[in-house]
């Protein structure tokens, strides 16, 4: 018993890094990946459960190495229970949507972006009575960016602003205000795109933001959190 949960530890710590490292080489689809982790949360609940009973076992046995190994295999097994635990209850806590927008009734529209983002990316389309409601209430902060700055100053701070967060500009058009830019997450890679309005007001200027991920269908908050993050480095920078 002793020998099994050792030797089960190493693949079960080894399941969700492999997901993922064989993910971003294309070795297997998003899919794959994902039914790994979930096997690999399945099998370390239940090499958790066995640890803690051979622990018990022990300890009533007075077999304290058996009980200190014992319990260095649940301390590891249960990091990938707990990760996935954290992460089913974020999403459970979180609409399930994969865009947002700070303006839903009028969204800023993707142009050249929309032949990079591939047959299989989420489409495109907004339905504002579903979706709108969902949004302001679990991101009430996405809220369009109203500047005092003229349009063209607001435009090119916009750029400026989405250059610092490290997103790839992929086309700006000073002429319409938009920009448009990839945002390529760290950990898998997800390519996911926004577009940013900027148009003139009567006291200056106002920006609007869109952010889309290409695949999967509840982002876990990540969209609503790149425009978040837009909007305070808009309003911090000189």
């Amino acid at each position: 018993m002793t020998k099994f949960l050792k030797y089960a530890v190493i693949p079960l710590l080894l399941g969700f890094p492999v997901a993922i490292i064989a993910y971003r080489l294309e070795l297997w689809s998003m899919g794959t990946s994902f039914q790994i982790i979930k096997l690999t949360g399945f099998i370390s609940m239940a090499v958790l459960l066995i640890a803690i009973l051979v622990a018990i076992f022990a300890l009533v046995k007075k077999q304290k190495d058996l009980a200190k190994t014992c319990a260095v295999v649940a301390v590891l097994v249960a990091l990938p229970v707990v990760g996935l635990s954290m992460q089913a209850a974020k999403a459970k806590s979180l609409p399930f949507i994969h865009q947002v927008s700070t303006d839903t009734v009028d969204l800023p529209k993707f142009k050249v972006i929309v032949a990079l983002r591939g047959e299989n990316s989420n489409p495109l389309d907004y339905d504002s009575e579903k979706l709108a409601p969902l949004q302001q209430a679990a991101y009430p902060q996405l809220q369009t960016i109203v500047s005092e700055l003229n349009v063209d100053a607001a435009f090119a701070k916009a750029v400026d602003v989405t250059n610092d967060l490290g997103w790839e500009i992929v086309a700006q058009n000073k002429d319409s205000g938009m920009i448009e830019a990839v945002d390529t997450t760290l950990l898998w890679a997800f390519k996911d795109d926004v577009a940013i309005r900027v148009q003139m007001t009567d006291s200056g200027s106002k920006i609007d933001l869109r952010s889309i991920s290409r695949v999967g269908m509840s982002d876990l908050g990540a969209n609503a959190a790149r425009i978040t993050k837009f909007i305070t480095a808009f309003k911090l920078k000189d």
